[in-house]
């Protein structure tokens, strides 16, 4: 197992550059990493992932409790209600109460995250074509199978 150690080192060094990757290009409109990432969670439907966002966009307004979207991303609930309270203030996000547990509120899309919708597409879709960069079709569907198969052992074997 030790000659495959090197896997865990690349794909943390993706998600570091993937990060950093769209912190600047989330900078011109004054949004961050996690701000990009609770719209990316709240722009799919019925569970769908950021990876999803690409196969399948869609208009609809979703809604979703913060509780939702902490468990989707992992995210640290003070991190969450931060991200959530600067995403109202910049008016990507409407806040209403849920009406099924009066301690919990509805986020719901404005027009303006709707509006950026595409915009933030067009940033993954752009780190997507850098970063399969020279990679063969063959290739690709030998990782993306690989990485899936990993996705799901790290979730099974998650201790959250």
């Amino acid at each position: 197992m030790k000659r495959y150690a090197s896997i865990g080192r690349s794909m943390n060094i993706a998600d570091k550059y993937f990060r950093l990757y769209l912190r600047d290009s989330l900078k011109p409109y004054d949004l961050n990493t996690a701000e990009g990432t609770v719209l990316l969670s709240l722009y799919g439907k019925d569970g769908t992932t950021e990876n999803q966002i690409f196969d399948s966009i869609n208009d609809q307004k979703p809604c979703h409790t913060q509780d939702q979207i902490i468990d989707e991303l992992h995210y640290d609930r003070g991190v969450m209600t931060r991200t959530m309270k600067a995403l109202e203030d910049k008016e990507y996000v409407l806040r209403s109460d849920n009406p099924n547990d009066c301690r919990s509120y509805i986020f719901s899309l404005t027009k303006k995250a709707l509006g950026f919708k595409p915009i933030l597409v067009g940033i993954l879709y752009e780190w997507n074509e850098c970063l399969l960069e020279g990679i063969d079709a063959n290739t690709l569907k030998t990782v993306e199978n690989a990485l899936t198969i990993m996705a799901r052992n790290a979730m099974k074997y998650s201790k959250n």
